[in-house]
This record gives structure tokens, sequence and C-alpha cells, in this order.
């Protein structure tokens, strides 16, 4: 009778195809974890932009003043466009002054948008 105490071609193969696919199933993890945090960085970072939009313009909140492009008659308050260089992300920004219904107030949306990697 003879004893076999050594591994197998076979179970050296299998053993390495599952340690392959646990591996490959971490790293996927991983990336999409990654991928998830850079798009929670840049929603965050369009918030806070939001309020660098509008920031300059609270001085200059006069109804008389508005226009389409702005809320204020200094179109240099204005900005349009912010660059994140720690990220090479440009953010958009697009003001909608609209009236509402029954008042003579006005609603102005800011809308902000930008292209991720």
């Amino acid at each position: 009778m003879m004893n076999k105490k050594a591994v197998t071609l076979l179970e050296i193969l299998i053993s390495s195809i599952i340690l392959a696919i646990t591996i490959g199933g971490l790293v996927s993890v991983f990336l999409t974890g990654k991928q998830f945090t850079a798009h929670t960085r840049s929603r965050m970072a369009g918030g806070e932009l939001g309020k660098a939009f509008l920031d300059p313009l609270q001085m200059d909140v006069r109804a008389d003043k508005w226009s389409e492009k702005c809320l204020g008659g200094n179109s240099s308050a204005c900005p349009t466009q912010l660059h994140d260089s720690s990220q090479d992300i440009t953010y958009h920004s697009n003001y909608t002054i609209s009236p509402v219904a029954g008042t003579d107030l006005r609603r102005v949306k800011l809308d902000i948008n930008w292209n991720e990697k």
C-alpha cells in the first residue's frame, strides 16, 4: 500500500482557478468603489460650486436688474464656468429665471453640469 501525500497537478490547477476568481472579484469591487467615490466627490463639488456661483449675486439681488442671463446687472458677477484642477473637471452653470404664478416674484433655477472621466 502506497500512501499518496503529494499534491497533484489537477489540484494545483483547481486551487489556482479558485484563487484567480476570488482575486478578480475583489479587484472588481475595489474598482467599482473607486468610481463611485469619484462620482460622489464630483457631485459634492458641484453642490459647493453652486454656492460659489450664487454667492457673488447675494449683494445684487434686485428684481429690476434681473436679466435672462444673470440675476444682477453686473454680468461679470455671474460666472458661467469654474474649473477644478485637482480633478481636471470644468463645471458649467446655466440660470433659468421664470415668474411665479399669481405673484410678482421670480423663481431662479441654477443647473450645474460637468463631464466625468
